[in-house]
């Protein structure tokens, strides 16, 4: 655009400097030194429009980018819930697979527990895939408030099984003190030593 613009100044200057000598200018000369100026003009407004669209492009395509935690990969933390929920949502699962068959068909019960194993069996599923891929952080959060939901639910249908059959739901509840524990992640500090040694 510099160019373009300095053009405009040097034949505006010109005419300029003509007018104040005194110079006598034919009407052709004159048409041509203003026709010359509205032409640099205008070449300098294209000019710039096109240098702020491509400004403007270049600045979408930076916003579109990945921010740089997402291209960094999924934090350990991350990946350490997503591995504890389907292990955990696994086990629920054998729990509510066990409370169905003790359980009358037909009852409010049977039918809770058939909506929970479906339910149950869609979160191991997504856990599964997620913890196989990379996910991005609004997967991450997405996998963390699924997560958080289907555990607000959790205790009834533990209660259902538990009223069905409290021998087995103690069994069970031994053998799956370790999902139970590793189900958000965390990190045992000392060795685990299950109670049923």
């Amino acid at each position: 655009m510099a160019p373009w613009l300095a053009g405009a100044i040097i034949i505006g200057v010109l005419n300029v400097a003509l007018l104040v000598r005194g110079d006598d200018i034919s009407a052709l000369e004159q048409a041509v030194l203003g026709l010359a100026f509205c032409a640099t003009l205008a070449t300098a407004g294209l000019v710039s429009a096109r240098s702020n669209r491509r400004v403007q492009q270049a600045t979408l395509q930076e916003r579109a980018r990945p921010a740089s935690e997402e291209l960094e990969g999924p934090p350990d933390a991350t990946v350490s819930y997503v591995e504890g929920m389907r292990d955990w949502a696994g086990a629920v699962l054998e729990l509510i697979e066990h409370g169905l068959a003790v359980s009358e068909p037909g009852s409010a019960a049977h039918q809770e527990l058939t909506a929970a194993a479906a339910d149950t069996t869609d979160l191991r599923d997504l856990m599964a895939a997620g913890a196989t891929s990379r996910a991005g952080l609004n997967d991450q959060a997405r996998l963390h408030a699924l997560g958080s939901l289907w555990e607000t639910g959790q205790e009834r249908i533990e209660r259902l099984v538990a009223d069905a059959d409290p021998a087995w739901h103690r069994r069970w509840r031994a053998r799956s003190v370790v999902e139970r524990r590793l189900r958000h992640g965390q990190d045992l500090n000392r060795p685990f030593v299950p109670p049923y040694g």
